[in-house]
């Protein structure tokens, strides 16, 4: 029987479309607006290794003094003197303050307000986002004129301490001073044996400070009243550092102190190998040991906390004048070498170093070699530090 044609085409038309494969559905339509598309982030760049210089400031002059870093901000003078407020995220600079001589402290920052001293003589309080003069606090003029290093080995400056609305100033002069933070007026000051290179510490409401006479004073911070006086033998330049009652200190004189708090008595002295090692450099603690650094032995101490027993010592290239920094268990400290170093605070190991570049001015090449004098801040996973080649540095401690 003949099939009709019509009806063989209808069926191979439904046989062809069973057999198609099944249409992909069209996409749902958002609703942003094709010229605002949504953004997505980028992915994380990988952390830089440990040592790495993420990025380096310039300025005009040495950079002996050490850095703060408060609020994405790091604050830091210049022998170009000036002092220096710098974005630590864009790296530019958010302003300038100029003095009248090279700023070698370490500003103090509180409540809004950047205090810094300078070899013009004056206390300065800065307003932190401006860079604009609050007040300024006149220490005076120094009794003898800094000389240049290497002679008279004068080549620190005291930085200021805030606590409880005090600034607390050592100067060029024979007095120590306890500033309103506010107002910049006077609220005692204290004649000493001659000028104050220490920058002073002030704990529980007791400021502690040396002088270049060698006397390590605490003092009432309100009211300036004597707690007790300490002779070192040698010129205070460091700042003392008090932990769990315990003042730790040096001076040029071949011994580190640990002194009570309380009392101003001797617990321990760990006495250098020789008569020639100074100790410049204040002292770190942390995890029951004390880390310090000593010019001419050229090497940092680790020592006992309890005990004053040497743990390991680690020789640097140059004086380790630079106080050293402690985070994650890693020793950072400088010298004027020429290098930053990072140290193992267990074993003293060498974990990294960098180098830094030739010092603005030279100084004996060997001890001065674009060496690292200021103390490192270590912020967020970031050392920072200044060096004498006139830059501050932000180098990857992780």
């Amino acid at each position: 029987m003949n099939s009709n044609p019509i009806i063989l085409f209808l069926v191979l038309i439904v046989l062809l479309a069973a057999c198609s494969p099944a249409a992909t559905p069209s996409p749902t339509a958002t609703t942003a607006p094709t010229a605002a598309p949504t953004v997505v982030p980028s992915p994380t760049r990988p952390a830089a290794a440990p040592g790495t210089v993420l990025w380096t400031f310039p300025t005009q002059g040495e950079v002996w003094g050490s850095p703060t870093v408060k609020d994405g901000v790091a604050y830091f003078g210049s022998d170009d003197q000036s002092v220096y407020a710098i974005d630590i995220q864009t790296h530019e600079l958010k302003w300038s303050f100029p003095t009248q001589a090279i700023v070698r402290s370490r500003p103090a920052v509180a409540d809004g307000v950047v205090y810094v001293s300078s070899d013009d003589g004056y206390l300065f309080a800065l307003d932190a986002a401006s860079g604009q003069q609050v007040w300024k606090f006149d220490l005076g003029r120094p009794p003898i004129p800094r000389k240049p290093v290497p002679e008279g080995w004068d080549y620190m400056q005291s930085s200021p301490a805030v606590a409880d609305g005090l600034v607390f100033a050592g100067g060029p002069t024979r007095f120590f001073y306890a500033v309103d933070a506010k107002t910049g007026q006077q609220k005692w000051s204290m004649e000493i044996g001659l000028y104050v290179r220490s920058s002073p510490a002030v704990v529980d409401g007791v400021v502690y400070f040396g002088d270049w006479m060698g006397k390590l004073y605490a003092r009432d911070a309100q009211t300036g009243a004597e707690k007790w006086t300490f002779n070192t033998n040698g010129p205070v330049i460091p700042s003392p550092t008090v932990v769990d009652g315990v003042v730790y200190i040096g001076s040029k004189f071949p011994c580190l102190y640990a002194i009570d708090a309380a009392t101003g008595a001797k617990k321990w002295c760990f006495e250098y190998p020789s008569s020639i090692p100074w100790v410049e450099s204040s002292a770190a603690v942390a995890d029951g040991m004390v880390y310090v650094g000593s010019s001419d032995w050229f090497k940092v101490n680790a020592v006992d906390a309890a005990t004053g027993k040497l743990k390991w010592d680690f020789t640097t290239k140059g004086d380790p004048w630079s106080s050293p920094a402690v985070s994650n268990g890693v020793v950072y400290v400088g010298a004027t070498g020429g290098y930053l170093y990072a140290l193992d605070g267990a074993s003293g190991a060498e974990l990294w170093k960098v180098k830094t570049e030739p010092a603005l001015k030279t100084v004996e090449p060997v001890r001065f070699d674009g060496g690292v004098v200021s103390s490192p801040t270590v912020v967020d996973g970031v050392v920072y530090f200044g060096s004498l080649d006139g830059k501050l540095y932000a180098v990857s401690a992780n």
